[in-house]
């Protein structure tokens, strides 16, 4: 008998943005994740379909949407469809890229539908693997990370007898302490308390990833030239991606100086931004940046699935005269304090702002989100130790936050990836080079000298 589950905050998160947009395909998260090695593709067929029994979340379905809106979710007991298998051999590298892009831009059918797919796939170069696009709604980049990693565990124990997988937690008990979270009064009035504080500061500023003429168009169009908030871009949401790679010996000083410094990469990544944006903004001192967290603190939430991923605005007013390091503390302690009230429904916090301020509809007051992910994909077993291996991350074919920049270490050599998604509405690919460019001569301006300012980097650069 089937249990209806309501969707919990993460989920209402990413489902929040079909009902805006319109757009389901907006919510899909797509990886291809290929080794150079022979594949015995009979037996990884078999052990996606493993995973599919033993991964409650690739089975959730969802009810059509009621008269609010609203859509329900529920677990289907089994899902025996067949894993295809496409040969890319003798595909040149623009026909592959072209497929990978049609289908991670496919939407899936809503309503008592699968929500993800998973595709096996031969390429030239001698790499072997899976390609996988799923709803945002079950699960979120960890959780595809694991999900690969444990269906590579279950291959290597039937082909060379590593030792077999511990059964994933179902997911059912994490969105159902997720739900019970959401029903607690008196957990729930704390972080509303907390998020009203941070409302009350005073309205932020939209600062944009060009410079100052988007707000200052969005002024003259509003007839009001105290407007903070800058238009959202709804309608042509084409996307473009940019990759840039930072080799491993530079990403080694970051690291070394976040853990000298006992700081987190997010937090220093955080800093970067915000100083690249009061750069393009004339020095504008208040710079909010939407930060993307994955709630995986528990063992049940590391391994059960599920999408765990909120956001919440990261403010920093920061006067030219703080030390390049201060500021990276200032929002280490803005972030502990958000970690604390971190099962909060991020879309509860969008609504407290706008009835405090009331800016024009579909109006915002950030350019630039940020995801920062620590867990490489690596392959963990022995058997695969050594073998290269590629994971391309591809983008679904729209874009509604203007840059979304996503962090990754490589699954290569252990340096960093940058990932810019952005919109192609207003940004080009040389916006995103010079962007990147001046992200890198901040980081590593304040790395190298923690004791410049902020004011001093800012006239540097």
């Amino acid at each position: 008998m089937k249990h209806f589950y309501p969707l919990c905050a993460a989920e209402r998160l990413q489902d929040h943005k079909i009902l805006e947009y319109n757009r389901p395909q907006e919510v899909n998260i797509c990886v291809c994740m290929t080794i150079r090695a022979g594949v015995d593709f009979g037996l990884l067929k078999h052990c996606i379909q493993l995973e599919y029994a033993r991964q409650e979340s690739l089975r959730i379905r969802f009810t059509k949407r009621d008269e609010n809106g609203k859509v329900f979710q529920y677990f289907a007991s089994y899902d025996p469809r067949d894993i295809r298998l496409v040969d890319f051999r003798g595909k040149s590298q623009e026909e592959i890229n072209t497929t990978l892009e049609e289908w991670s831009s496919q939407p899936f059918e809503q309503v008592d539908s699968p929500m993800n797919e998973f595709i096996m796939v031969a390429m030239p170069d001698g790499y072997n693997g899976i390609y996988l696009r799923i709803d945002h709604r079950l699960t979120d980049s960890t959780g595809m990370i694991l999900m690969i990693n444990d269906i590579m565990g279950l291959y290597c124990h039937f082909a060379y007898g590593a030792p077999m997988p511990e059964d994933p937690p179902p997911y059912h008990l994490a969105l159902e302490k997720d739900l019970a979270k959401e029903e607690n009064a008196s957990r729930t009035a704390k972080d509303r308390a907390f998020w009203e504080e941070q409302v009350a500061v005073g309205e932020p500023v939209y600062t944009d990833v060009t410079g100052c003429w988007k707000l200052d168009a969005c002024r003259k169009k509003y007839n009001n030239p105290n407007l903070r908030a800058a238009d959202r871009e709804m309608n042509d949401l084409r996307v473009g991606r940019a990759i840039y790679h930072l080799e491993p010996e530079p990403t080694k000083r970051l690291m070394d100086y976040c853990m000298e410094n006992e700081v987190s990469m997010t937090n220093l990544l955080l800093m970067g931004l915000r100083t690249y944006l009061s750069k393009m903004n004339d020095g504008e001192k208040d710079v909010t940046v939407r930060n993307y967290v994955s709630r995986r603190s528990t063992l049940l939430n590391k391994t059960s699935g599920g999408t765990r991923t909120h956001c919440f605005p990261c403010r920093t007013i920061l006067e030219p005269e703080t030390e390049f390091l201060d500021g990276v503390r200032m929002i280490q302690d803005l972030q502990n304090t958000i970690y604390r009230h971190v099962d909060f429904d991020p879309l509860e916090v969008t609504r407290m702002f706008q009835e405090r301020y009331h800016p024009p509809k579909n109006t915002t007051y950030d350019s630039v989100a940020l995801t920062y992910q620590p867990l490489p994909m690596r392959l963990q077993n022995e058997q695969l130790h050594g073998i290269p291996f590629k994971s391309d991350w591809l983008t679904n074919g729209t874009a509604i936050q203007k840059v979304y920049l996503t962090v990754m270490h490589s699954a290569t050599d252990l340096g960093l990836q940058f990932y810019f998604k952005y919109q192609l509405a207003e940004l080009s690919p040389h916006d995103m080079e010079l962007m990147y460019y001046y992200l890198m001569k901040i980081l590593f301006m304040g790395v190298e000298n923690p004791d410049m300012t902020v004011g001093e980097i800012l006239r540097t650069v």
